[in-house]
């Protein structure tokens, strides 16, 4: 059983006020609009294009049979539909039977593994919503995916324990699990901040929804790659890593998204040709999310113990998480933000700075260049600094004993001290403890970020020696021994 929600002259007429002539002079404008087959998302007719939706239903009565329950279940639906969504959605909506059905009902979050379809690249999007009668009620599943990114959805789920308020249940579930999309413009000197362009944006409204848009929405961008004709290649969707929008504020038809980025520049400095950014809603349950820190050159080990620090927004200051557990994971709880940002730490260098989205995958492995060369090199220094700074005490005590001597006019005393103070190690034997810890391979890494800071801790602990083993002091302090020797004979 198909249903089409396509205008046709007696639902033009019923419940709207305005004259038919200007209904059908925006009809011809939508269908021109939107009679391309995937119109590209930087066309001319994006803000006037429909959204082309295929909806199955398929619906389990086997706990209480309702012989025509999927028949009115449908038929509200289509109505509810063309009441409120109608024109920015055009729907074919159909009653799936036999194995379509019990995949529905039983693989609803395995579609991604299965064929879509014969006709399903006509479509927009595909929505797929399930209804399964139980002891309590029903139970009401949904899911999309958008033929544009050709990006799934996860599994949305609704309860309803009144048969009368199943229509509108059903239509509230399929609303919330619909995504939009919009395309990504850059803001002149605003590197927080994108515009979202939406899809169907021009479109006449029949409510005062907001094109499903509210405040703090996720949405996930995506670099799309089209051919010369406008059609998105095979391998030509890539998702901008590890970044997020939320959106902000609108800006007349359109929205304000703030960014949330572990990446420079994450849209580039200047769009090329037959690519552009799009943004698509993340629509997932609320969950907490487990992110796990790697070695970049072994997957398998992870990066134990390190310090994690959160951020909610921009505007607050990073507080302790926690240290990573022995598989290098922690767990990132929701919080009031739709996107947390998290810092991974190790001895006060941060390594990396991750967006986590609430709504997002359940499980976030992040690759982080690995760090144990600089840790050993930052252990051989620090024995180091610390045998520097025990010499630079008992050299100092030794030069105020000298000097001491010299003002009560014991002049032996004071070159014996001298002498002592003399062979002491210096700048030279130090330097070439840290010249040998520097060409050690244990001390050394391939990725050139990590020996960056290698180097830069050795230049850091040489110019350590040259502030406080100075040969300057020695060298006057020398020569007043001489003079007082030459003043005593």
């Amino acid at each position: 059983m198909t249903r089409h929600c396509f205008l046709d002259s007696a639902r033009l007429c019923r419940g709207h006020s305005g004259s038919i002539g200007s209904w059908l002079c925006v009809c011809l404008i939508i269908l021109f609009a939107s009679s391309r087959r995937l119109p590209a998302a930087d066309s001319k007719y994006w803000e006037l294009s429909s959204y082309r939706l295929r909806l199955q239903l398929a619906v389990d009565d086997s706990s209480r049979p309702q012989i025509r329950l999927g028949q009115t279940l449908l038929a509200h639906l289509d109505d509810r539909i063309f009441a409120t969504n109608y024109p920015l959605w055009k729907v074919r909506s159909s009653l799936v039977f036999g194995a379509e059905r019990n995949t529905l009902l039983s693989q609803l979050g395995n579609l991604e593994q299965l064929e879509l379809g014969e006709g399903a690249n006509l479509f927009d999007k595909l929505l797929y919503l399930s209804v399964t009668t139980t002891p309590q009620g029903y139970e009401l599943r949904c899911r999309e995916y958008d033929g544009h990114t050709r990006h799934w959805g996860g599994v949305l789920r609704r309860v309803c324990s009144q048969e009368l308020a199943l229509p509108e249940q059903c239509h509230d579930l399929l609303c919330d699990t619909f995504s939009p999309l919009a395309t990504i413009r850059s803001i002149a000197e605003d590197d927080d901040r994108v515009m979202l362009h939406f899809k169907g944006s021009n479109l006449p409204r029949q409510t005062d929804e907001q094109f499903f848009c509210t405040p703090g929405d996720v949405y996930q961008p995506l670099l799309i790659r089209t051919t010369g004709s406008g059609e998105v290649r095979e391998d030509g969707v890539t998702e901008v890593p590890w970044t997020y929008l939320t959106l902000d504020e609108t800006a007349g038809e359109d929205w304000l998204a703030q960014i949330h980025t572990g990446v420079r520049r994450p849209f580039g400095v200047r769009r090329r040709a037959r690519t552009e950014h799009v943004a698509i809603a993340v629509r997932q349950p609320l969950h907490d999310i487990r992110v796990r820190f790697y070695a970049r050159h072994d997957r398998s080990q992870g990066l134990a113990g390190y310090e994690v620090f959160r951020r909610e927004t921009q505007q607050e200051q990073t507080r302790p998480m926690g240290l990573t557990d022995p598989q290098g994971s922690i767990v990132v709880d929701p919080g009031p933000h739709g996107v947390t940002t998290i810092f991974l730490r190790s001895d006060a260098q941060l390594l990396a700075k991750i967006p986590v989205a609430a709504v997002g995958k359940p499980l976030v492995e992040v690759p982080i260049a690995d760090d144990t060369a600089r840790l050993r090199a930052q252990a051989s220094l620090t024995s180091l600094r610390g045998e520097l700074i025990d010499l630079v005490a008992r050299r100092n005590i030794l030069m105020a004993r000298v000097r001491d001597q010299l003002k009560n006019g014991h002049g032996d005393k004071a070159q014996k001290l001298f002498t002592e103070l003399d062979n002491l190690p210096g700048r030279v034997q130090f330097d070439q403890l840290i010249s040998s810890a520097e060409k050690s391979k244990l001390n050394t890494s391939s990725d050139p970020r990590v020996q960056a800071r290698i180097e830069k801790l050795f230049a850091d602990t040489r110019k350590l020696l040259g502030r406080f083993l100075s040969s300057q002091e020695i060298s006057e302090l020398q020569s007043e021994v001489l003079a007082a020797q030459g003043s005593g004979s």
